[in-house]
């Protein structure tokens, strides 16, 4: 389970720690590779927001997928927000439909790959900083035990079974993935810095449980944020204050 504390980082995640970082920065370009490739594959993909990214990446140079792979969090999800499919998954139950066709267009065997180096991360993190596997790879307070008790063998068969289930993160926000191109391009260091903190407040607000809204007794002028827009912002916040206090501190792997 996550400490009380989450958002106050009462073990502060270093977003300049290279050792960290660079397991996540090595997913993230093996993704964008395979989302390179795909796009230069003549078949258009059903999935519109698969089409939309493709035409995104699909311009990118060497250099360009490397900038973009830099940043501090995960660029993939493996149902990290869905426990009821955990659940599923590790009682036996899950099915290997083909309703997450994603990665459908590319060679089966480094999607798989892909799926196992990500679902490998996850469950080291959950089991060494749960705080991380919240912010930096979105994994719910829900879904990060039931990763965590998986065993060593039982990654490679759910990679095994389930790699269709691997997503891009944020495609109910293709917004966020031109932004990230952008700043992947750009040598504002600046500009940088604010899409970091608005990508892991939008990933921590995501994966918090939301409270139930309730009718306040009286108007109120300012409405109570929820507890994950509460504790997102508290990320952002903290995240804010490391930056200004240490000037020298970067936002991606290197």
């Amino acid at each position: 389970m996550l400490p009380d504390g989450i958002g106050r980082f009462s073990t502060p995640i270093t977003l300049h720690n290279k050792d960290a970082l660079a397991p996540i920065c090595e997913i993230n370009e093996r993704c964008l590779h395979l989302l390179a490739s795909a796009a230069r594959q003549t078949r258009t993909p059903s999935d519109s927001f698969f089409h939309h990214l493709l035409s995104l990446i699909g311009p990118l140079d060497l250099a360009e997928v490397r900038g973009a792979a830099r940043f501090p969090f995960l660029l993939v999800d493996f149902g990290f927000r869905d426990a009821r499919w955990w659940h599923q998954v590790t009682s036996g139950h899950g099915r290997t439909t083909k309703d997450f066709e994603w990665l459908a267009p590319l060679p089966r065997a480094p999607a798989m790959k892909l799926a196992r180096a990500t679902l490998t991360l996850a469950w080291h993190t959950v089991r060494t900083d749960a705080e991380a596997s919240l912010v930096l790879l979105g994994i719910t307070p829900e879904v990060a035990p039931m990763i965590s008790a998986l065993r060593l063998q039982d990654i490679d068969k759910v990679a095994e079974r389930y790699f269709r289930r691997l997503r891009p993160r944020w495609e109910d926000r293709p917004a966020v993935w031109q932004q990230l191109l952008i700043c992947a391009k750009s040598v504002e260091v600046d500009a940088a810095h604010e899409f970091v903190l608005h990508a892991l407040q939008l990933t921590s607000a995501a994966s918090l449980p939301q409270s139930v809204p309730q009718q306040p007794e009286r108007r109120r002028a300012h409405p109570t944020p929820s507890r994950g827009e509460a504790r997102g912002s508290q990320v952002d916040r903290e995240s804010s204050k490391r930056i200004r206090q240490d000037p020298h501190a970067s936002t991606t792997c290197d």
